[in-house]
């Protein structure tokens, strides 16, 4: 019998504990809302096709050499799962950046799609002999570079996404690529050995956890972290540090005059030249519908600097496309409250918040046709 053999049912108790991993993860998929519809039905997707990989991997396996006559199966299974592999980690990167089309891997997967299902009246890749046992084939190494391609895709974009929304996940990145690995070295050093699917569907869910991570610190807008990630950042903020307060003034006038619509796209200009201006020297927040905070812990002596260079970014924007229109005929302003805050500074008091931050009104200057106005705190005031 098939599952008399103690490998066999090492491997019998390892695949079910992965189907059943994949069901409570596809439970949980459908029941998270902060990650958005597609996200969801990607993950999801993902994740059926991970059950299927298993199970077909384990059937093969165990009861591949005792049933010769499920050959056939066997052949169209494994193609299937050659074919469709490489494209998980590229569906997952599709996740992050929709907009961000790569072309290139894309062709590269459908080429490769094809190798895989010529390979099963070639046997190219691998073959299944008559005994209905798997072998590689000459060409078992174009499906692992691929599959190295696509991985390092997922990699690549995930540290964009990370720099694009201020997420430090360069390290987890390199925590699930070694699960991945490990899992995935350790079958091709030993094919007796069955790890990969087990390591590859770990690796999926815990980038879905990263994932919803991110996007619950993320602002939907505007892309900067949002008012709980102020509020966690609050809780223990990075002394010393300087704390930067940008409050659009009269802007329910650009959503009564032009359309909310309008001020959106206004908001998320805003937002990306101050992550531009500020992104490399800290950490930029939405806080409320026109609040912003930036909290610099790098180049503290150079905030008056970083923010003319802010200004000048905006009046280039304006002039480029118009998107900060002058209404009423007067002046509109932007105030920015600069703070420091020593090492030293008590953090009971909470003293990073928007209300304790104290903006100089005479050094609050106007520009014409603009948002953007300044003020200074003297760094050592602490009320």
């Amino acid at each position: 019998m098939p599952f008399v053999s103690e490998a066999n049912q090492v491997f019998t108790g390892l695949t079910m504990v992965t189907l059943l991993f994949l069901m409570a993860a596809a439970i949980l998929i459908l029941d998270n809302r902060t990650v958005g519809r597609q996200a969801r039905t990607i993950f999801l997707t993902c994740v059926t096709a991970l059950a299927f990989f298993a199970a077909a991997d384990w059937f093969n396996y165990v009861f591949g050499a005792a049933l010769p006559s499920l050959r056939p199966f066997h052949v169209v299974s494994m193609a299937i799962t050659f074919a469709l592999a490489p494209a998980l980690p590229v569906a997952i990167a599709y996740t992050i950046f929709p907009n961000r089309g790569s072309r290139w891997i894309a062709v590269l997967l459908a080429l490769h799609a094809m190798v895989e299902l010529a390979t099963i009246v070639g046997g190219f890749v691998f073959y299944v002999d008559e005994a209905n046992v798997y072998h590689r084939g000459a060409w078992y190494m174009v499906y692992m570079v691929v599959y190295g391609i696509a991985s390092v895709h997922l990699v690549v974009e995930s540290i964009h996404a990370g720099r694009t929304y201020q997420s430090s996940n360069v390290v987890a990145m390199l925590a699930i690529l070694a699960v991945l690995g490990v899992g995935v070295g350790i079958q091709i050093a030993n094919s007796n050995v069955r790890t990969s699917w087990p390591a590859v569907s770990m690796a999926v869910i815990l980038y879905f956890m990263s994932y919803s991570e991110m996007v619950l610190r993320t602002d939907a807008l505007t892309k900067l972290l949002n008012r709980h990630s102020y509020d966690e950042e609050l809780s223990a903020p990075p002394l010393p540090c300087t704390v930067v307060v940008i409050d659009v003034n009269d802007f329910k006038h650009v959503n009564d005059t032009y359309g909310h619509a309008y001020g959106d796209v206004c908001l998320a200009t805003i937002a990306r030249l101050i992550l531009r201006v500020f992104g490399s020297s800290g950490r930029c927040f939405r806080t409320g519908g026109d609040e912003f905070v930036v909290i610099i812990t790098k180049g503290t002596s150079k905030v008056e600097a970083l923010a003319n260079k802010l200004e000048e970014g905006l009046d280039r924007e304006r002039e480029r496309t118009n998107v900060f229109p002058p209404f009423r005929g007067v002046r509109a302003r932007r105030n920015v409250g600069v703070r420091t805050l020593p090492k030293s500074f008590p953090l009971q008091t909470n003293a990073c918040t928007r209300q304790s931050v104290r903006v100089e009104s005479g050094g609050v200057h106007e520009q014409e046709g603009g948002y953007f106005g300044s003020a200074i705190i003297d760094a050592g005031d602490k009320t």
